[in-house]
């Protein structure tokens, strides 16, 4: 879920609890997919052992900084708080209020930089993480931030178990990361993600719990829970408990705190790193409404108290928000020479970020100076740097070093180079006709994904293997995938047994039966969708395929998930898109291709035994070589089956006042990280 001028103003990122879908994009902020960064080196490590060196920018003092930065975004949030968030928009509030223990390092998915942490190693089978926070860390109120504030964020996010919070769960809850299902104190079952060996904490602590295991887990989650919810640190059994070397997360001492995984899972510094791991202040929290199982705190939904380098000035849910900068900034104590980009000091005094959904009035406020960046879809980029402006960046991007620089008159735009955002066509293989390999494959050589890319998003595209993207670890470019081969779609079609009218009258195997009408579904509410359907709709066409297009709202297709795979109500042909919240090939894997993801995801209904084995050992391996062998395998597996035609991923790019510095990109951000611009 990133930050995207491709304005469609959807959802991504399903989780296995809990439906925050998306069938279409990643909703938007102001990067066409996230931003790329600049080529800086942000850390150095060493086999176990990692910390944050010198990326201090060069700035000009010639150059006057505004205090006042405008910003249009296309959507606003619906949840800022790191435990339940799962939008883009939510996400960049939370990356500039809160701060997480590491970050993604610049463009690089697996290399990466403190932030909480000043440094942090890590065990040779990759189970055990042991992390050394900054000694003068705190929040923007003054409160203090140390390993015990750690221990409750992650457990808290454990327990509340909504927005992407499966991904920090992995490896750290009961049942080897997979949680529990107990009942709630309402009397329903759910799925309770508790934290790894916290019944044994407790009772080394002085708690008795019933000999029935599922029994003992369900009161130590509410006991936890209203831990969390009284949280005192000064408490000595409190303290016990945080100190118990057993359990997933201990506090070693007042700045060190040690993860402890059940297997070393491969995606664990990426997940950690997204707005999931954002670690929060255990005063405000229970000073509004404390911890729930499996329940979302609706004050933090709306209302943010960091560590990071701004303040929520103001609530979401209005038509603006103000971000000002953190006058109690810890990291102005970290030595200029030491720190990284998510480290710096706000050179911005005030951020306002307006949403404007309608794109008209994005364009007139960065043309008037109203807004100083602007999120703005790439088929509407000639209304700001004109048509010209338009064809010239188009003819570098083929052989363009990224990033692409382009400014005219008062406008600049950068093109950053691919994103992790993927648009792909998703075929149900239980439904008539799609339920015969033979016409699966006919489809996926009769698009032209080229023609998508070169005439939707004017080159701003390019193609790609899924499901993983060029963007993502182990992404290998010798897998080649479907060509673009009307002749061979129909052969497929007449070995199938079809007869097919094509568009100059000629009938192909006559004696066969016709093909039925197809739907495609895809999301109401953009251009470029539409667009992008009625290119699939006329490819089919020629090879005498009738599609009938059919746009419905994100809510309804999510619900549709819910019906069987062999129903009428499933979406048996779906144009859709996807942009992982954790920048890791597990991802893509588990959201497209995961049996774990029936009904909450996997828009083509894949449950393919061999590809949920594969899946299952990428996540507990951390062997570049294995993991490596294993997505290639997905892959060759997943184009044989012809369940996904994979369509484009976008590059990511900036609209800006000519003004601006200071942008940079990272595939992990949630649209812009505001302390370093200026």
């Amino acid at each position: 879920m990133r930050g995207i001028s491709r304005t469609v103003g959807a959802l991504v990122a399903v989780v296995i609890i809990i439906v925050a879908v998306v069938a279409g994009m990643a909703a938007l902020g102001v990067f066409s997919s996230h931003p790329p960064k600049a080529p800086t080196t942000n850390s150095t490590s060493t086999t176990g052992n990692h910390s944050t060196t010198n990326t201090s920018k060069i700035i000009s003092t010639n150059i006057s900084i505004p205090n006042t930065l405008t910003v249009d975004e296309a959507a606003p949030p619906v949840s800022i708080d790191p435990a339940s968030s799962y939008d883009v928009a939510g996400g960049e509030i939370i990356q500039n209020v809160y701060q997480t223990l590491t970050f993604y390092n610049g463009t690089n998915t697996t290399s990466f930089i403190g932030v909480l942490a000043e440094n942090w190693t890590e065990s040779p089978n990759g189970t055990v993480y042991v992390f050394h926070l900054w000694p003068f860390e705190k929040f923007s109120n003054g409160d203090p931030l140390n390993a015990t504030t750690v221990w409750f964020s992650f457990y808290r996010t454990m327990l509340i178990n909504l927005g992407i919070s499966i991904y920090v769960s992995q490896g750290l809850s009961v049942n080897n990361g997979k949680g529990f299902v107990g009942t709630l104190s309402n009397g329903k079952p759910a799925t309770i993600m508790l934290p790894n060996g916290i019944v044994q904490a407790f009772q080394s602590a002085g708690y008795t719990f019933p000999s029935n295991q599922t029994q003992a887990m369900e009161e130590a989650a509410n006991d936890l829970a209203y831990i969390l919810s009284h949280f005192n640190v000064q408490n000595s059994t409190i303290e016990k408990i945080m100190s118990y070397p057993g359990q997933a997360i201990v506090v070693v001492n007042p700045y060190t705190v040690q993860f402890n995984l059940d297997y070393p899972y491969s995606a664990f510094l990426a997940a950690i790193s997204t707005s999931a791991g954002a670690v929060v202040d255990p005063t405000f929290v229970d000073q509004n409404g404390g911890v729930q199982i499996d329940s979302p705190n609706t004050y933090l939904s709306t209302h943010a108290l960091g560590s990071g380098p701004y303040v929520l000035q103001t609530p979401i849910g209005g038509s603006y928000v103000v971000l000002q900068a953190n006058p109690n900034y810890w990291a102005s104590n970290i030595p200029q020479g030491m720190r990284n980009e998510m480290l710096a000091t706000p050179r911005v005094g005030t951020v306002v970020i307006d949403y404007q959904t309608n794109e008209a009035v994005r364009i007139l406020d960065l043309q008037q100076g109203k807004a100083q960046i602007s999120a703005i879809d790439v088929i509407d980029l000639p209304e700001v740097i004109g048509q010209s402006g338009l064809q010239e960046i188009q003819s570098k991007l083929s052989s363009a070093t990224f990033p692409l620089v382009y400014t005219v008159g008062n406008v600049t735009v950068n093109v950053w180079g691919p994103s992790a955002q993927i648009d792909f066509l998703a075929i149900d293989a239980y439904q008539y006709p799609f339920n015969i390999t033979a016409v699966r494959l006919a489809f996926a050589h009769a698009v032209d994904p080229a023609q998508i890319q070169q005439q939707v998003y004017k080159g701003f595209a390019v193609g790609y293997v899924g499901p993983n993207d060029p963007a993502l670890p182990f992404y290998n470019r010798s897998i080649q995938g479907y060509s673009y081969n009307p002749s061979l779609a129909i052969s497929l079609l007449v070995q199938a047994g079809f007869k097919l009218t094509l568009p100059n009258g000629t009938t192909v195997n006559p004696n066969g039966r016709p093909f039925p009408t197809v739907t495609l579904t895809y999301q109401t509410g953009s251009t470029a969708l539409q667009d992008e359907a009625l290119i699939v709709q006329q490819d089919l066409a020629q090879i005498g395929v009738t599609v009938q297009l059919n746009p419905e709202s994100v809510v309804t297709i999510v619900e549709s998930y819910l019906s069987p795979p062999n129903s009428s109500t499933y979406p048996a042909f779906q144009l859709a898109g996807n942009f992982p919240p954790v920048l890791s090939p597990i991802d893509p894997a588990i959201y497209l291709m995961s049996q774990a993801r029936l009904h909450h995801g996997n828009p083509a209904f894949v449950d393919n035994s061999t590809i949920n084995q594969y899946i299952l050992e990428a996540v507990r391996t951390s062997q570049p070589s294995q993991l490596q062998s294993i997505f290639n395998n997905i892959t060759e597996l997943e184009l044989a089956n012809a369940q996904y035609i994979w369509l484009d991923d976008f590059l990511a790019y900036t609209v800006t006042s000519s003004s601006v510095h200071g942008i940079w990109y990272s595939p992990g951000l949630d649209g812009l990280f505001y302390a370093d611009i200026y």
